[in-house]
Parts: structure tokens; C-alpha cells; sequence
């Protein structure tokens, strides 16, 4: 039993991996929509922020790769604890959306035109950010969730449908969260220079209570 730990451990660090690439790839789509409606005085600061945001995954892919290694070598040498790979699988089902969880984090209002690429640029932002659990309008959203937008201008998530006005709740440091989503050149002010009628309030929350997924993903 002193491997599920170990095994445990790479299986989660593993996961994080692959989903700190993916976002890493996949979160430039709202900087390159809203390029041409900047001043240069704000390019020079939204590439001085890219950059230091780059450096800052770099630096966490680095430390997850080290620690997925350390994980491999637990496992094959033994070492671990029961307890500590029910902690490990605990926190990689709140991960993966498997259970509800709740704790303090920030909420994130949309009132006003939004689309399915937005909603993945915040998505993958608050997971750059160390959201732990995110949900939107009371659906929660997974790893492998993915958006798109009906005809009369709802998102969905999932396949689900989810009408405006739109509230995604994150739940992780409500500081630094806050922070990175309202900083200087960050991504709202990237949203709102492309939504411009659209409006976005951001909210440290004490506490938010998260649901699990409703149903398995596509894919």
C-alpha cells in the first residue's frame, strides 16, 4: 500500500502538467484580439506583463516536472503514506471537478456581450492564477471542459447552455487572484478594451461553495 502515493502523486502532478502546457499555448488568443486597439504606451506595458507572465509558467512547469519526478521516485522506492495519498487523491478530484468544494476566492461578473473564446482565455488565466476549482453560474467547469455559444448569444459549457449575465466563480487566494485578473495590461483590461458595452466586475469572495460536474466532458 506505501506505493498509492507515490503513484498518486505522479498521476496528480502529471495532470497539472498537462493542463499548465495546454492553457500556457491556448491563453494568447485575447492579447492577440485586442493588439490593434492599443496605444503604444499600453503595448509596451502589456508585453512587459506577457513577459513576466511567461517567466512565471516557466517557472511553475519547471517545478512541476521536478516534482513528478520526485513522485516517480516514491513510487518505485515505497516511501509515502496512506494518509498522504488520500489527501493526494482528494485534492486531484477536487481538481478534476469530481467533488464540490468550497473556500474563499473571487468572483468575476460579465453583463454584456461575451463569447466562448473569452471565456476560455479567463478560464485558463484563474488556472495560471492557482484557481483550485472554478464555475460559472453555478456549473462547474473541469479540466477537459470546453465552451461554445448558441445562436442567441448564450454560452455553454459542456454542451449546457448558460445565459448572460454570467458570474465565474474561482476559488484560490482571493488576493492573488484579484490581482491578476485586475492588473494593469492584465485580462480585463484586455476584455474591456474588446467588449467595449460589455461591463466586469471583479470580487474578492470569503467564501464560495463550488459544485461537482454534472456529467463527464466530452472527449
Amino acid at each position: 500500500m506505501r506505493t498509492i502515493s507515490g503513484g498518486v502523486s505522479a498521476a496528480l502532478v502529471a495532470l497539472f502538467l498537462g493542463v499548465l502546457v495546454v492553457t500556457q499555448v491556448r491563453t494568447q488568443d485575447v492579447y492577440s484580439r485586442s493588439l490593434e486597439l492599443e496605444t503604444p504606451a499600453s503595448l509596451t506595458t502589456l508585453i512587459a506583463n506577457l513577459a513576466e507572465r511567461n517567466s512565471e509558467l516557466g517557472r511553475e512547469i519547471f517545478d512541476l516536472r521536478l516534482r513528478t519526478e520526485a513522485a516517480r521516485a516514491d513510487a518505485a522506492s515505497g516511501t509515502g503514506t496512506l494518509s498522504e495519498a488520500q489527501r493526494q487523491l482528494e485534492q486531484l478530484e477536487v481538481f478534476t471537478g469530481g467533488t464540490s468544494v468550497g473556500g474563499p476566492g473571487i468572483s468575476v461578473r460579465i453583463d454584456g456581450p461575451f463569447d466562448e473564446k473569452a471565456l476560455s482565455d479567463l478560464v485558463n488565466e484563474l488556472r495560471n492564477a492557482g484557481a483550485e476549482a472554478i464555475s460559472m453560474n453555478g456549473l462547474r467547469i473541469g479540466p477537459r471542459s470546453w465552451f461554445g455559444l448558441t445562436v442567441d448569444g448564450a454560452l455553454t459549457i459542456d454542451a449546457v447552455a448558460v445565459p448572460g449575465p454570467w458570474t465565474i466563480s474561482a476559488i484560490g487566494s482571493p488576493d492573488v487572484l484579484y490581482v491578476a485578473m485586475t492588473r494593469t495590461g492584465g485580462i480585463v483590461g484586455q476584455f474591456e478594451l474588446i467588449y467595449r458595452g460589455t461591463r466586469f466586475v471583479v470580487s474578492r469572495e470569503t467564501t464560495l461553495e463550488l459544485p461537482a460536474l454534472r456529467a463527464a466532458p466530452r472527449g
